[in-house]
Protein backbone atom coordinates (compact mmCIF):
# COMPACT_ATOMS: atom_id res chain seq x y z
CA UNK A 1 0.00 0.00 0.00
CA UNK A 2 0.95 3.84 -0.77
CA UNK A 3 2.12 5.33 2.20
CA UNK A 4 0.16 8.51 3.53
CA UNK A 5 3.74 10.49 3.52
CA UNK A 6 4.29 9.66 0.30
CA UNK A 7 1.28 10.18 -1.11
CA UNK A 8 1.15 13.62 -0.01
CA UNK A 9 4.73 14.88 -1.54
CA UNK A 10 1.95 14.71 -4.84
CA UNK A 11 -0.35 16.91 -4.00
CA UNK A 12 -0.19 20.07 -6.21
CA UNK A 13 -4.03 20.00 -6.62
CA UNK A 14 -5.12 23.02 -8.34
CA UNK A 15 -8.60 25.10 -8.38
CA UNK A 16 -9.79 28.74 -9.18
CA UNK A 17 -7.84 31.76 -9.31
CA UNK A 18 -5.50 33.75 -7.36
CA UNK A 19 -4.14 31.58 -4.87
CA UNK A 20 -0.28 31.46 -4.13
CA UNK A 21 1.33 29.01 -2.19
CA UNK A 22 4.90 29.71 -1.08
CA UNK A 23 5.98 29.30 -4.49
CA UNK A 24 2.34 30.85 -5.89
CA UNK A 25 1.75 27.32 -6.40
CA UNK A 26 1.03 28.09 -10.62
CA UNK A 27 -0.39 30.88 -12.53
CA UNK A 28 -3.13 31.27 -14.78
CA UNK A 29 -6.52 33.13 -14.70
CA UNK A 30 -8.90 35.43 -16.55
CA UNK A 31 -9.97 38.93 -16.64
CA UNK A 32 -12.27 40.98 -15.08
CA UNK A 33 -14.24 43.78 -16.65
CA UNK A 34 -12.27 45.23 -18.60
CA UNK A 35 -9.09 45.03 -16.98
CA UNK A 36 -8.06 41.05 -17.09
CA UNK A 37 -5.15 38.94 -16.25
CA UNK A 38 -3.75 36.27 -17.45
CA UNK A 39 -1.68 35.34 -14.61
CA UNK A 40 -3.97 34.75 -11.13
CA UNK A 41 -2.44 31.96 -9.44
CA UNK A 42 -4.53 28.92 -9.32
CA UNK A 43 -5.90 27.69 -6.30
CA UNK A 44 -5.16 24.85 -3.98
CA UNK A 45 -2.17 25.30 -2.64
CA UNK A 46 0.07 22.90 -1.67
CA UNK A 47 -0.25 20.30 0.72
CA UNK A 48 1.30 20.21 3.78
CA UNK A 49 3.79 17.67 3.16
CA UNK A 50 7.19 18.69 3.77
CA UNK A 51 9.96 18.55 0.21
CA UNK A 52 12.67 15.80 2.09
CA UNK A 53 15.95 17.38 3.12
CA UNK A 54 18.26 17.74 -0.05
CA UNK A 55 15.83 17.05 -2.50
CA UNK A 56 14.91 19.29 -5.33
CA UNK A 57 12.14 19.18 -7.31
CA UNK A 58 11.06 20.47 -10.62
CA UNK A 59 7.52 21.08 -11.21
CA UNK A 60 6.47 22.05 -14.92
CA UNK A 61 2.45 22.47 -15.51
CA UNK A 62 0.35 23.13 -18.96
CA UNK A 63 -3.07 24.96 -17.74
CA UNK A 64 -5.53 25.79 -20.36
CA UNK A 65 -8.04 28.40 -19.19
CA UNK A 66 -11.15 28.84 -21.28
CA UNK A 67 -14.22 31.14 -21.32
CA UNK A 68 -16.51 33.08 -23.78
CA UNK A 69 -19.21 33.81 -20.57
CA UNK A 70 -18.97 36.42 -17.23
CA UNK A 71 -21.97 36.02 -14.84
CA UNK A 72 -24.39 38.80 -14.55
CA UNK A 73 -27.71 39.39 -12.11
CA UNK A 74 -29.57 37.29 -14.00
CA UNK A 75 -27.39 34.19 -15.00
CA UNK A 76 -24.96 34.42 -17.32
CA UNK A 77 -23.96 36.71 -20.78
CA UNK A 78 -21.54 35.94 -23.55
CA UNK A 79 -18.17 37.60 -23.76
CA UNK A 80 -19.38 39.03 -27.29
CA UNK A 81 -22.58 40.21 -25.63
CA UNK A 82 -21.05 42.72 -23.84
CA UNK A 83 -19.16 44.31 -27.01
CA UNK A 84 -22.58 44.28 -29.28
CA UNK A 85 -24.95 47.17 -29.51
CA UNK A 86 -27.89 48.16 -31.51
CA UNK A 87 -26.52 51.04 -32.45
CA UNK A 88 -22.71 51.85 -32.05
CA UNK A 89 -22.37 55.49 -31.02
CA UNK A 90 -21.63 57.96 -28.40
CA UNK A 91 -22.57 55.44 -25.61
CA UNK A 92 -19.17 53.14 -26.99
CA UNK A 93 -17.28 55.58 -28.47
CA UNK A 94 -17.92 59.11 -26.24
CA UNK A 95 -15.81 61.60 -28.46
CA UNK A 96 -18.78 61.36 -30.92
CA UNK A 97 -20.90 63.06 -28.29
CA UNK A 98 -20.32 66.95 -30.19
CA UNK A 99 -21.11 65.17 -33.65
CA UNK A 100 -24.17 63.57 -32.01
CA UNK A 101 -25.35 67.22 -30.35
CA UNK A 102 -24.97 68.96 -33.60
CA UNK A 103 -27.05 66.24 -35.51
CA UNK A 104 -29.68 66.81 -33.00
CA UNK A 105 -29.60 70.55 -33.41
CA UNK A 106 -29.63 70.34 -37.10
CA UNK A 107 -32.28 67.69 -36.94
CA UNK A 108 -34.44 70.02 -34.91
CA UNK A 109 -34.49 68.35 -31.72
CA UNK A 110 -35.97 65.00 -33.39
CA UNK A 111 -34.47 62.36 -30.75
CA UNK A 112 -32.66 60.89 -33.74
CA UNK A 113 -29.40 60.09 -32.36
CA UNK A 114 -25.94 59.16 -34.32
CA UNK A 115 -25.77 55.86 -35.08
CA UNK A 116 -23.00 53.75 -36.98
CA UNK A 117 -25.09 50.60 -37.22
CA UNK A 118 -25.59 47.60 -35.38
CA UNK A 119 -22.40 45.96 -33.91
CA UNK A 120 -22.36 42.21 -33.43
CA UNK A 121 -19.23 40.64 -32.13
CA UNK A 122 -18.69 36.76 -30.93
CA UNK A 123 -15.90 36.44 -28.51
CA UNK A 124 -13.81 33.88 -26.20
CA UNK A 125 -10.68 33.78 -24.41
CA UNK A 126 -8.06 31.07 -24.41
CA UNK A 127 -5.38 31.53 -21.67
CA UNK A 128 -2.58 29.23 -21.62
CA UNK A 129 0.05 28.96 -18.45
CA UNK A 130 3.25 27.60 -18.35
CA UNK A 131 4.67 28.15 -14.90
CA UNK A 132 8.00 26.49 -14.16
CA UNK A 133 8.87 25.89 -10.15
CA UNK A 134 12.39 25.29 -8.79
CA UNK A 135 12.04 23.82 -5.04
CA UNK A 136 14.75 23.13 -2.81
CA UNK A 137 14.28 20.81 1.17
CA UNK A 138 16.96 22.80 3.03
CA UNK A 139 15.54 20.98 6.28
CA UNK A 140 12.74 18.47 7.16
CA UNK A 141 10.76 21.35 8.10
CA UNK A 142 11.98 24.34 5.72
CA UNK A 143 12.18 24.35 1.80
CA UNK A 144 12.73 27.43 -0.61
CA UNK A 145 11.96 27.79 -3.96
CA UNK A 146 11.53 29.99 -6.95
CA UNK A 147 8.40 30.47 -9.95
CA UNK A 148 9.06 31.70 -13.07
CA UNK A 149 5.51 31.47 -15.32
CA UNK A 150 5.12 32.09 -18.58
CA UNK A 151 1.93 33.21 -19.59
CA UNK A 152 0.04 33.44 -23.69
CA UNK A 153 -3.35 35.07 -23.49
CA UNK A 154 -5.19 35.01 -26.76
CA UNK A 155 -9.22 36.52 -26.87
CA UNK A 156 -10.28 35.87 -30.12
CA UNK A 157 -13.03 38.25 -31.76
CA UNK A 158 -15.43 38.01 -34.81
CA UNK A 159 -17.14 41.75 -35.88
CA UNK A 160 -20.28 42.33 -38.08
CA UNK A 161 -20.81 46.19 -38.57
CA UNK A 162 -23.59 47.54 -40.09
CA UNK A 163 -24.37 44.91 -41.88
CA UNK A 164 -27.92 45.40 -41.75
CA UNK A 165 -27.17 48.80 -42.86
CA UNK A 166 -28.83 50.54 -40.14
CA UNK A 167 -26.83 52.98 -39.51
CA UNK A 168 -27.88 56.69 -40.08
CA UNK A 169 -24.66 57.90 -40.69
CA UNK A 170 -21.27 56.67 -42.51
CA UNK A 171 -17.44 57.52 -42.26
CA UNK A 172 -16.46 59.60 -45.38
CA UNK A 173 -13.02 58.22 -47.13
CA UNK A 174 -10.80 61.02 -47.21
CA UNK A 175 -10.86 61.50 -50.88
CA UNK A 176 -14.39 62.68 -50.14
CA UNK A 177 -14.22 65.39 -47.38
CA UNK A 178 -12.84 68.28 -49.16
CA UNK A 179 -15.92 68.33 -51.69
CA UNK A 180 -18.75 67.25 -48.71
CA UNK A 181 -17.02 70.05 -46.95
CA UNK A 182 -17.38 72.51 -49.37
CA UNK A 183 -21.31 71.84 -49.60
CA UNK A 184 -21.53 72.33 -46.05
CA UNK A 185 -19.56 75.66 -46.23
CA UNK A 186 -22.16 76.37 -48.99
CA UNK A 187 -24.85 75.92 -46.37
CA UNK A 188 -22.57 77.88 -43.34
CA UNK A 189 -21.98 80.78 -45.33
CA UNK A 190 -25.21 81.08 -46.48
CA UNK A 191 -26.58 80.94 -42.95
CA UNK A 192 -24.17 83.42 -41.46
CA UNK A 193 -24.90 85.81 -43.57
CA UNK A 194 -28.41 85.76 -43.25
CA UNK A 195 -27.69 86.54 -39.60
CA UNK A 196 -25.70 89.22 -40.08
CA UNK A 197 -28.45 90.47 -42.11
CA UNK A 198 -30.67 89.82 -39.79
CA UNK A 199 -28.23 91.67 -37.30
CA UNK A 200 -28.71 95.07 -39.11
CA UNK A 201 -31.90 94.94 -39.78
CA UNK A 202 -32.61 94.81 -36.33
CA UNK A 203 -30.21 97.24 -35.34
CA UNK A 204 -31.04 99.78 -37.95
CA UNK A 205 -34.87 99.52 -38.67
CA UNK A 206 -35.94 101.14 -35.54
CA UNK A 207 -34.45 104.69 -37.07
CA UNK A 208 -35.18 103.73 -40.83
CA UNK A 209 -38.77 102.19 -40.87
CA UNK A 210 -39.04 102.70 -44.65
CA UNK A 211 -35.73 101.14 -45.29
CA UNK A 212 -35.71 97.76 -47.40
CA UNK A 213 -37.14 94.56 -45.40
CA UNK A 214 -37.56 97.38 -42.44
CA UNK A 215 -41.46 96.88 -42.35
CA UNK A 216 -41.15 93.19 -41.76
CA UNK A 217 -38.66 93.46 -38.88
CA UNK A 218 -40.32 96.17 -37.41
CA UNK A 219 -43.45 94.57 -37.07
CA UNK A 220 -42.28 91.42 -35.54
CA UNK A 221 -38.43 92.21 -33.97
CA UNK A 222 -38.81 89.70 -31.33
CA UNK A 223 -39.37 86.63 -34.08
CA UNK A 224 -36.67 88.44 -36.53
CA UNK A 225 -34.24 87.97 -33.48
CA UNK A 226 -35.66 84.28 -33.24
CA UNK A 227 -34.85 83.39 -36.66
CA UNK A 228 -31.29 85.06 -36.23
CA UNK A 229 -30.66 83.19 -33.45
CA UNK A 230 -32.07 79.89 -34.83
CA UNK A 231 -29.57 80.38 -37.90
CA UNK A 232 -27.09 81.07 -36.21
CA UNK A 233 -27.14 77.91 -33.86
CA UNK A 234 -27.82 76.22 -36.73
CA UNK A 235 -24.80 77.18 -38.55
CA UNK A 236 -22.55 76.25 -35.67
CA UNK A 237 -24.05 72.84 -35.21
CA UNK A 238 -23.18 72.36 -39.21
CA UNK A 239 -19.59 73.28 -38.60
CA UNK A 240 -19.72 70.82 -35.76
CA UNK A 241 -21.60 67.93 -36.51
CA UNK A 242 -20.36 67.55 -40.66
CA UNK A 243 -17.63 70.42 -40.74
CA UNK A 244 -16.70 72.80 -43.18
CA UNK A 245 -13.11 72.01 -43.96
CA UNK A 246 -11.57 69.02 -45.06
CA UNK A 247 -10.28 68.37 -41.37
CA UNK A 248 -14.29 68.67 -40.00
CA UNK A 249 -16.01 66.79 -42.95
CA UNK A 250 -15.18 63.69 -41.41
CA UNK A 251 -19.16 62.03 -40.82
CA UNK A 252 -22.24 62.84 -42.86
CA UNK A 253 -25.75 61.72 -42.53
CA UNK A 254 -26.89 58.65 -44.81
CA UNK A 255 -28.57 59.87 -47.99
CA UNK A 256 -32.63 58.99 -47.35
CA UNK A 257 -32.61 58.34 -43.58
CA UNK A 258 -35.23 59.49 -40.98
CA UNK A 259 -31.94 61.87 -39.74
CA UNK A 260 -31.29 63.07 -42.79
CA UNK A 261 -34.74 63.79 -43.32
CA UNK A 262 -34.98 65.62 -40.47
CA UNK A 263 -32.18 67.49 -41.18
CA UNK A 264 -33.37 68.92 -44.40
CA UNK A 265 -36.57 69.39 -43.32
CA UNK A 266 -34.96 71.89 -40.02
CA UNK A 267 -33.04 73.36 -42.54
CA UNK A 268 -35.65 74.08 -44.99
CA UNK A 269 -38.21 75.20 -41.95
CA UNK A 270 -34.97 77.68 -41.08
CA UNK A 271 -34.89 79.21 -44.36
CA UNK A 272 -38.56 79.62 -45.00
CA UNK A 273 -38.21 81.50 -42.02
CA UNK A 274 -35.65 83.95 -43.35
CA UNK A 275 -37.09 84.47 -46.29
CA UNK A 276 -39.85 86.47 -44.40
CA UNK A 277 -37.14 88.89 -43.82
CA UNK A 278 -35.11 88.70 -46.32
CA UNK A 279 -36.45 87.88 -49.44
CA UNK A 280 -37.00 84.63 -51.84
CA UNK A 281 -32.95 84.09 -52.55
CA UNK A 282 -31.76 84.50 -49.11
CA UNK A 283 -30.81 81.37 -47.04
CA UNK A 284 -29.17 78.17 -47.88
CA UNK A 285 -30.43 77.33 -51.37
CA UNK A 286 -29.27 73.80 -51.00
CA UNK A 287 -28.59 70.67 -48.56
CA UNK A 288 -25.81 69.96 -46.78
CA UNK A 289 -24.02 67.15 -47.92
CA UNK A 290 -25.50 63.35 -47.07
CA UNK A 291 -23.30 60.13 -48.72
CA UNK A 292 -24.91 56.59 -50.12
CA UNK A 293 -21.83 55.02 -48.32
CA UNK A 294 -22.71 52.49 -45.02
CA UNK A 295 -20.54 52.51 -42.01
CA UNK A 296 -18.20 49.27 -42.45
CA UNK A 297 -15.93 47.09 -40.39
CA UNK A 298 -12.87 48.80 -42.41
CA UNK A 299 -14.28 51.92 -41.49
CA UNK A 300 -14.41 50.64 -37.54
CA UNK A 301 -10.64 48.73 -38.06
CA UNK A 302 -8.92 50.11 -40.88
CA UNK A 303 -6.61 48.02 -43.11
CA UNK A 304 -3.31 47.85 -44.46
CA UNK A 305 -1.93 50.00 -41.71
CA UNK A 306 -4.01 52.64 -42.21
CA UNK A 307 -6.24 52.96 -38.82
CA UNK A 308 -10.70 53.32 -38.98
CA UNK A 309 -12.56 55.10 -37.00
CA UNK A 310 -10.85 53.41 -33.64
CA UNK A 311 -7.63 54.47 -34.21
CA UNK A 312 -8.72 58.50 -35.17
CA UNK A 313 -9.52 61.55 -33.02
CA UNK A 314 -12.75 60.58 -32.94
CA UNK A 315 -12.52 57.05 -31.73
CA UNK A 316 -9.32 58.11 -29.12
CA UNK A 317 -6.72 56.14 -30.62
CA UNK A 318 -7.90 52.59 -29.33
CA UNK A 319 -6.65 49.60 -31.17
CA UNK A 320 -8.44 47.34 -33.75
CA UNK A 321 -11.16 44.95 -32.99
CA UNK A 322 -9.12 42.36 -34.24
CA UNK A 323 -7.95 38.79 -32.59
CA UNK A 324 -5.08 39.76 -29.80
CA UNK A 325 -2.78 37.51 -28.78
CA UNK A 326 0.51 37.58 -26.08
CA UNK A 327 3.57 35.98 -24.90
CA UNK A 328 4.96 37.37 -21.76
CA UNK A 329 6.48 36.33 -18.10
CA UNK A 330 4.19 36.58 -15.65
CA UNK A 331 5.36 37.65 -12.34
CA UNK A 332 8.11 35.71 -10.98
CA UNK A 333 8.11 34.76 -7.23
CA UNK A 334 10.55 33.62 -4.42
CA UNK A 335 8.95 31.61 -1.27
CA UNK A 336 9.88 29.09 1.16
CA UNK A 337 7.44 26.70 3.50
CA UNK A 338 7.30 26.01 6.60
CA UNK A 339 6.15 22.68 8.34
CA UNK A 340 4.78 24.14 11.66
CA UNK A 341 3.15 21.39 13.05
CA UNK A 342 3.47 17.01 12.30
CA UNK A 343 1.76 14.30 13.72
CA UNK A 344 2.21 11.61 10.81
CA UNK A 345 4.01 8.87 10.76
CA UNK A 346 6.10 6.68 8.43
CA UNK A 347 3.53 3.94 7.97
CA UNK A 348 1.94 2.36 5.06
CA UNK A 349 -2.01 2.95 4.77
CA UNK A 350 -5.14 2.24 5.59
CA UNK A 351 -4.36 3.66 9.09
CA UNK A 352 -6.96 3.58 11.55
CA UNK A 353 -5.72 6.96 13.63
CA UNK A 354 -6.44 10.46 12.73
CA UNK A 355 -3.41 12.38 11.90
CA UNK A 356 -2.67 15.75 11.01
CA UNK A 357 0.07 18.76 9.86
CA UNK A 358 0.31 21.95 9.41
CA UNK A 359 2.38 23.77 6.83
CA UNK A 360 2.87 27.98 6.35
CA UNK A 361 4.27 29.43 3.47
CA UNK A 362 4.84 32.76 2.31
CA UNK A 363 6.26 34.29 -1.76
CA UNK A 364 6.90 37.51 -2.56
CA UNK A 365 5.62 38.52 -6.51
CA UNK A 366 8.18 40.85 -8.65
CA UNK A 367 6.53 42.97 -11.47
CA UNK A 368 7.64 41.04 -14.46
CA UNK A 369 4.42 40.97 -16.15
CA UNK A 370 2.88 42.86 -19.02
CA UNK A 371 -0.19 44.92 -17.80
CA UNK A 372 -3.17 44.71 -20.38
CA UNK A 373 -3.20 47.80 -22.54
CA UNK A 374 -5.49 50.47 -21.89
CA UNK A 375 -6.10 51.32 -25.94
CA UNK A 376 -6.93 47.56 -26.45
CA UNK A 377 -10.60 47.31 -25.21
CA UNK A 378 -10.04 42.91 -25.38
CA UNK A 379 -6.16 42.75 -24.17
CA UNK A 380 -5.57 40.74 -21.40
CA UNK A 381 -2.36 41.03 -18.89
CA UNK A 382 -0.13 38.46 -17.55
CA UNK A 383 0.07 39.46 -14.16
CA UNK A 384 -0.75 41.49 -11.12
CA UNK A 385 2.55 42.75 -10.67
CA UNK A 386 4.42 42.73 -7.33
CA UNK A 387 3.19 41.81 -3.81
CA UNK A 388 2.54 38.98 -1.30
CA UNK A 389 1.13 35.88 -0.78
CA UNK A 390 0.61 34.41 2.71
CA UNK A 391 -0.98 30.28 2.77
CA UNK A 392 -1.46 28.01 5.25
CA UNK A 393 -2.14 24.21 4.75
CA UNK A 394 -3.43 21.23 7.08
CA UNK A 395 -3.36 17.64 5.81
CA UNK A 396 -5.94 15.81 8.08
CA UNK A 397 -5.68 11.56 6.81
CA UNK A 398 -7.57 8.52 8.12
CA UNK A 399 -7.75 4.85 6.43
CA UNK A 400 -8.00 5.54 2.51
CA UNK A 401 -9.43 9.56 2.88
CA UNK A 402 -7.28 12.47 2.60
CA UNK A 403 -8.15 16.16 3.10
CA UNK A 404 -6.18 18.89 2.58
CA UNK A 405 -7.74 22.56 3.89
CA UNK A 406 -5.79 25.48 2.60
CA UNK A 407 -6.31 28.95 3.19
CA UNK A 408 -4.68 32.11 1.58
CA UNK A 409 -3.87 35.72 1.56
CA UNK A 410 -2.84 37.94 -1.56
CA UNK A 411 -1.62 41.70 -1.49
CA UNK A 412 -0.67 43.35 -4.65
CA UNK A 413 1.22 46.27 -4.41
CA UNK A 414 0.13 49.42 -6.48
CA UNK A 415 1.41 49.26 -9.90
CA UNK A 416 2.28 51.88 -12.32
CA UNK A 417 -0.31 51.62 -15.78
CA UNK A 418 -2.08 53.96 -18.12
CA UNK A 419 -6.01 54.10 -17.79
CA UNK A 420 -8.57 56.22 -18.87
CA UNK A 421 -8.87 59.56 -17.38
CA UNK A 422 -12.40 59.07 -17.29
CA UNK A 423 -15.44 57.11 -16.14
CA UNK A 424 -14.61 53.35 -15.26
CA UNK A 425 -11.89 52.14 -16.01
CA UNK A 426 -12.64 48.65 -16.15
CA UNK A 427 -16.28 49.56 -18.42
CA UNK A 428 -16.38 47.53 -21.54
CA UNK A 429 -15.60 50.28 -23.84
CA UNK A 430 -13.43 53.05 -21.81
CA UNK A 431 -13.35 56.84 -22.48
CA UNK A 432 -10.81 56.77 -25.14
CA UNK A 433 -8.51 59.62 -23.02
CA UNK A 434 -5.81 58.13 -21.01
CA UNK A 435 -3.10 59.32 -18.16
CA UNK A 436 -0.89 57.72 -15.57
CA UNK A 437 -2.68 56.17 -12.90
CA UNK A 438 -1.92 53.72 -9.70
CA UNK A 439 -3.93 50.47 -9.97
CA UNK A 440 -3.59 48.19 -7.27
CA UNK A 441 -5.62 44.67 -7.74
CA UNK A 442 -7.76 43.77 -4.75
CA UNK A 443 -6.96 40.86 -2.31
CA UNK A 444 -7.21 38.07 -2.72
CA UNK A 445 -8.69 35.47 0.12
CA UNK A 446 -9.57 32.09 -0.44
CA UNK A 447 -10.21 28.58 0.94
CA UNK A 448 -9.71 25.74 -1.10
CA UNK A 449 -10.85 21.84 0.14
CA UNK A 450 -9.45 18.64 -1.77
CA UNK A 451 -10.22 15.66 -0.45
CA UNK A 452 -8.99 12.94 -2.03
CA UNK A 453 -8.99 8.87 -2.05
CA UNK A 454 -6.19 6.29 -2.87
CA UNK A 455 -7.24 4.11 -5.24
CA UNK A 456 -4.11 2.10 -5.47
CA UNK A 457 -0.50 2.13 -4.75
CA UNK A 458 0.36 4.61 -7.82
CA UNK A 459 -3.41 6.11 -8.32
CA UNK A 460 -5.45 8.56 -6.95
CA UNK A 461 -8.63 10.12 -7.29
CA UNK A 462 -8.97 14.27 -5.90
CA UNK A 463 -12.27 16.09 -5.84
CA UNK A 464 -12.02 20.29 -6.12
CA UNK A 465 -14.03 22.57 -4.16
CA UNK A 466 -12.98 26.02 -3.23
CA UNK A 467 -13.91 29.80 -2.69
CA UNK A 468 -12.36 32.84 -3.11
CA UNK A 469 -13.50 36.33 -2.47
CA UNK A 470 -11.30 39.42 -4.62
CA UNK A 471 -11.63 42.96 -3.38
CA UNK A 472 -12.27 45.61 -5.72
CA UNK A 473 -9.19 46.93 -7.74
CA UNK A 474 -8.19 50.56 -7.21
CA UNK A 475 -6.94 53.37 -9.25
CA UNK A 476 -5.93 56.35 -7.97
CA UNK A 477 -5.79 59.19 -11.01
CA UNK A 478 -4.90 63.07 -11.27
CA UNK A 479 -8.40 64.15 -10.63
CA UNK A 480 -10.28 61.01 -8.46
CA UNK A 481 -10.07 57.69 -6.76
CA UNK A 482 -12.04 54.90 -7.81
CA UNK A 483 -12.83 51.38 -6.52
CA UNK A 484 -14.32 48.57 -8.03
CA UNK A 485 -16.65 45.98 -6.65
CA UNK A 486 -15.36 43.19 -4.44
CA UNK A 487 -16.11 39.93 -6.55
CA UNK A 488 -16.89 36.02 -4.81
CA UNK A 489 -16.74 32.84 -6.50
CA UNK A 490 -16.98 29.15 -5.99
CA UNK A 491 -15.21 26.47 -8.45
CA UNK A 492 -15.05 23.13 -8.05
CA UNK A 493 -13.43 20.10 -10.33
CA UNK A 494 -12.22 16.59 -10.06
CA UNK A 495 -8.48 15.46 -10.67
CA UNK A 496 -6.33 12.00 -10.90
CA UNK A 497 -3.14 11.39 -10.25
CA UNK A 498 -0.43 9.25 -10.81
CA UNK A 499 3.12 8.57 -9.07
CA UNK A 500 6.15 6.60 -8.38
CA UNK A 501 7.26 8.31 -5.27
CA UNK A 502 6.09 6.35 -2.99
CA UNK A 503 7.47 3.61 -4.50
CA UNK A 504 11.33 5.55 -5.08
CA UNK A 505 11.22 6.47 -1.30
CA UNK A 506 10.60 2.42 -0.49
CA UNK A 507 13.37 1.74 -2.89
CA UNK A 508 11.39 -0.06 -5.26
CA UNK A 509 11.64 2.36 -8.11
CA UNK A 510 14.39 4.30 -10.33
CA UNK A 511 12.88 7.51 -10.58
CA UNK A 512 10.23 9.62 -8.55
CA UNK A 513 7.85 11.75 -10.73
CA UNK A 514 4.12 12.18 -10.66
CA UNK A 515 1.47 13.42 -12.76
CA UNK A 516 -1.53 14.98 -12.61
CA UNK A 517 -5.12 16.03 -14.60
CA UNK A 518 -7.30 18.60 -13.31
CA UNK A 519 -10.81 19.57 -14.86
CA UNK A 520 -12.55 22.41 -13.35
CA UNK A 521 -15.14 24.79 -13.82
CA UNK A 522 -16.55 28.02 -12.25
CA UNK A 523 -19.92 26.88 -9.96
CA UNK A 524 -21.03 30.41 -9.11
CA UNK A 525 -19.73 33.85 -9.45
CA UNK A 526 -20.15 37.46 -9.28
CA UNK A 527 -21.66 39.72 -11.57
CA UNK A 528 -18.44 40.28 -14.10
CA UNK A 529 -16.71 37.14 -13.29
CA UNK A 530 -15.98 35.01 -16.11
CA UNK A 531 -17.36 31.53 -16.14
CA UNK A 532 -14.13 29.96 -17.13
CA UNK A 533 -13.38 26.12 -17.19
CA UNK A 534 -9.67 24.57 -17.11
CA UNK A 535 -7.50 21.67 -17.83
CA UNK A 536 -4.59 21.11 -16.27
CA UNK A 537 -1.32 18.61 -16.85
CA UNK A 538 1.31 18.64 -14.06
CA UNK A 539 4.73 16.98 -13.89
CA UNK A 540 6.94 16.82 -10.87
CA UNK A 541 10.31 15.40 -11.08
CA UNK A 542 12.58 14.64 -7.86
CA UNK A 543 16.18 14.81 -7.64
CA UNK A 544 18.43 14.15 -4.36
CA UNK A 545 21.23 16.29 -4.21
CA UNK A 546 22.42 15.24 -0.33
CA UNK A 547 21.91 12.26 1.15
CA UNK A 548 19.51 9.39 0.89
Amino acid sequence: MITFRAMSLLAATVLGPSARSWLLACVCGVAVATSASGQTSLSHVEDAAPLPRGMLRLRAINAWTRFDERFTANGRRSLGDELSTDALGTAQLPLLAPIDTGLQTLSGGSGLHLSLGRLVTGSGVRIVTTPIALEYGVTRRLSVGVLVPVVQTRRTIQVAVNADSSGNVALLPAASRASAAQMNLAVYSALRNAADSLGRLLANCPSSPTAMNCAGVNANAADAAAVRALSLAYAAALQRAVGTDATGAVIAPRTGTALALAIEEQRLAITARIRQYLGATAGPATGIFTTTRNFSYIDLNGRSGAGGLLASTLGGGLDSLATTERYALGDVAIGARYLVMDRFEEREVPVAALRWRLMAGGALRFATSRPDSSRNIIDIGTGDGAGFDLSSTLDVARGHAIATVGARYSQSLARTIAAPTLGDPESIFPYPEFGVAQRTSGSVLGLDVTPRVLLSEWLSLNLLYGVERVGGTRYVRATDTITEAALTSQRAGLGVRFSTVDAYLRGAARYPVDVTFNHLATLTGSPGLPALSRDQIQVRLYYRLIGR
